[in-house]
């Protein structure tokens, strides 16, 4: 049996390991995926730490859920997927088989098996197996390491604007956050759904390359009021989309909702709340919105943006599997445009 390199964690929260792993063999309904890169962003470290699932029983867990590579191998019953298709992970194991699956709400499956990188290995490795409803053809023309974004930072966002959002060509958006590894990528979604876009997030650097992807306004909360900047700027907003999770910033940015506007969430931290006037909400026909993830025609669609020229991937760091544990120090950190990418 063939020996592949990996990095594992062999407790929630502890740290990346280098390992050598049996390369794994598809099984039923399952492809191998020979993986060209896999995306390295905040969702990783969140993984790691346990946060979207901790049974010791899955350990050791081989992290990285956005996988690129292609189909080097098939399980019996796999159809529609050949040996040298490239192909995108999609991220959560959903059933195929639900209302919501059906409907094309996968991120809602009722009978949701959990997340690849948590409930199975993921791409952080050589070789990945994955059941082939995760692995989606992407056009062949794309680059692997770009093409990381696409499974969650770039698909997020599509979902955001195609579903959650509800603007209008000529609407405002106003992304928190907007430097991240996914609101950098809604900065340009925003815009090809016909919205104005200001971004909102604590480093320089971050907006400047926002400005440069078509930001109207900018707004520097590390040096800036964001009360007092909106107040200048002195719109309102059709969507304010929150990658922050900031309690002081969501309550200022619920006030600048124009009317029938949306605040749409997208963060899970435990214990966070906000106040909300139902009398103010009533007079505006405001509404907040969470969403999750994506549907993988969704994950579909975004891949064709990108072979397209519509959305540029940001992928502004790649690093060796050895390098990948300074990588995501540097993310935590906040010192990464976009995101980061994993190449084997």
């Amino acid at each position: 049996m063939s020996a592949m390199d990996c990095l594992q964690i062999s407790e929630w929260g502890g740290d990346l390991e280098q390992a050598e792993r049996a390369r794994p063999d598809p099984g039923e309904g399952e492809v191998l995926i020979d993986v060209d890169a896999t995306s390295v962003g905040l969702t990783v470290a969140n993984v790691i730490e346990g946060d979207l699932g901790d049974e010791p029983a899955d350990l050791p867990r081989i992290p990285g859920h956005e996988i690129v590579g292609r189909v080097a191998d098939a399980g019996s019953g796999v159809t529609g997927l050949e040996e040298g298709d490239l192909v995108a992970a999609y991220f959560y194991l959903s059933c195929g088989r639900c209302d919501a699956c059906l409907r094309g709400a996968d991120s809602l499956c009722a009978n949701l098996d959990g997340f690849v990188s948590v409930d199975v290995d993921g791409g952080f490795a050589e070789y990945a197996a994955l059941p082939a409803r995760n692995a989606i053809e992407i056009p062949d023309t794309l680059d692997p390491v770009g093409a990381t974004a696409i499974p969650d930072a770039i698909a997020t966002p599509y979902h955001v604007m195609n579903q959650r959002a509800a603007v209008d060509p000529g609407g405002e958006v106003l992304i928190l956050g907007a430097g991240g590894g996914v609101g950098i990528h809604l900065v340009q979604m925003a815009q090809l759904f016909g919205a104005s876009v200001t971004a909102v997030d604590r480093t320089q650097s971050k907006l400047e390359r926002c400005r440069e992807l078509g930001a109207e306004r900018v707004v520097n909360t590390a040096t800036d009021s964001l009360e007092d900047a909106l107040e200048t700027i002195g719109t309102t907003y059709d969507a304010v989309v929150d990658f922050t999770g900031a309690t002081d910033l969501l309550e200022v940015a619920h006030s600048s909702l124009a009317a029938r506007g949306r605040l749409v969430n997208l963060t899970t931290f435990p214990g966070r709340s906000i106040d909300l006037s139902p009398r103010e909400q009533v007079f505006g026909e405001t509404a907040v919105v969470g969403s999750r993830y994506c549907s993988k025609y969704e994950l579909r669609r975004s891949a064709t943006l990108v072979a397209n020229g519509d959305i540029e991937p940001i992928v502004t760091e790649t690093a060796s599997l050895s390098e990948v544990p300074q990588l995501l120090d540097r993310i935590r950190a906040g010192d990464v445009i976009g995101r980061g990418a994993v190449v084997l």
